[in-house]
């Protein structure tokens, strides 16, 4: 599979989960707060499925 293709759907996908998240948990936070959230939430995502994909790779090959 295209290493691109993977890294673009990898930070799709945690560009959204994580805009999902602040969205609908933390309404009422003030700006600042919900942008420090993004990024935590952001990044951990994006580790989290570098993780996965690094198990997933691992088992297959």
């Amino acid at each position: 599979m295209n290493y691109a293709l993977v890294a673009s759907v990898i930070l799709f996908v945690a560009t959204f989960v994580s805009w999902l998240l602040i969205k609908l948990n933390y309404a009422d936070k003030s700006k600042q707060v919900k942008w420090a959230l993004f990024v935590l939430f952001f990044w951990l995502l994006n580790f989290l499925q570098l993780i996965f994909l690094a198990f997933y790779y691992q088992l297959n090959y």
